[in-house]
């Protein structure tokens, strides 16, 4: 058994404060995709791995897509929420909506990217919250959760989520935009607020700061940078498993969940939260259009 959820402002479990909250979506349900990752047999030069869908895959061939002994972590497929506005977006905008719409407001205005990280990360809460309910996520067991960090809201509110509800997890972040020290800061400020809506007896469990792994991206660059051969990658992933990830965000957190499900931690569950990034490739689209076209059989 997990143990009891953290108590929260007036005694109350957290998860009795995402039940009695007024959301956007309907539902938190998302779909979880499995991969695995095996090694290529392409001649060199070629991609160091290949990957299968094994949800898709048993579904096409009655069950027998199922490769056991191989390597494999999860997908949250939270690109699938909406053509547009989803992934983590659409996770914090999920409590934030219905609270303006009850002000009245008919039109929301960002102050910097399109979609930015501005609510808070209770929409997350209640996304960690309904994966911990699913058949394939034990209570008991250990997960390592994956995610790429842009300002860092959606992995501190992945741990919070966590540990409040008493999980087992681990959230690593991959840096993209700042420093480990700015991330850090972000963190505190984030728990900081979070504990002022909290019961006091919560404080000891969710500490301070610590609560995610900052880590670097595989190969560090400036922000949005697009290194050789990054594109050609998220194509590979989007033929072998129909799957679509950006070389900016998602692509670094697909690199980092397929090296720790072939790390020496294997013993634990490997899961990456798929951020969303559709509207990011009609920008990639036109940065680099050769990588977009058509070959001459007809194939993107």
């Amino acid at each position: 058994m997990r143990p009891a959820p953290v108590l929260a402002a007036g005694g109350r479990t957290v998860g009795n404060i995402l039940s009695a909250t007024e959301w956007m979506l309907p539902s938190p349900a998302t779909q979880v995709h499995t991969i695995s990752v095996l090694p290529s047999h392409s001649p060199s030069p070629a991609p160091q791995f290949a990957f299968s869908n094994l949800t898709t895959a048993s579904k096409s061939s009655g069950g027998k897509g199922d490769q056991q002994g191989t390597p494999r972590f999860d997908v949250v497929r939270d690109d699938l929420l909406h053509p547009l506005a989803n992934g983590n977006k659409a996770r914090k905008l999920d409590a934030l909506l219905p609270l303006l719409r009850r002000r009245g407001a008919t039109d929301v205005i960002t102050c910097g990217g399109c979609q930015s990280a501005h609510a808070a990360a209770v929409g997350v809460m209640r996304l960690v919250e309904h994966l911990s309910c699913l058949s394939s996520f034990h209570n008991d067991e250990e997960v390592h959760i994956v995610v790429d960090a842009g300002t860092g809201t959606t992995a501190v509110g992945l741990a919070l989520g966590a540990v409040c509800l008493g999980l087992h997890w681990r959230v690593t972040a991959v840096m993209l935009a700042d420093t480990l020290e700015r991330y850090q800061e972000q963190e505190k400020s984030l728990i900081s607020d979070f504990k002022g809506l909290c019961h006091e007896d919560c404080h000891h469990l969710v500490g301070t700061d610590g609560l995610v792994h900052w880590v670097d991206r595989s190969s560090p660059r400036r922000f949005g940078k697009v290194l050789g051969g990054e594109i050609a990658s998220c194509r590979q992933v989007a033929r072998q498993t129909g799957i679509l990830l950006d070389p900016v965000y998602t692509l670094a957190a697909w690199e980092q969940a397929v090296d720790l499900c072939r790390g020496d931690g294997r013993e634990a569950k490997v899961a990456m939260i798929h951020t969303g990034g559709t509207l990011g490739l009609f920008g990639l689209a036109q940065r680099y259009p050769q990588h977009f076209a058509a070959t001459a059989n007809g194939q993107a």
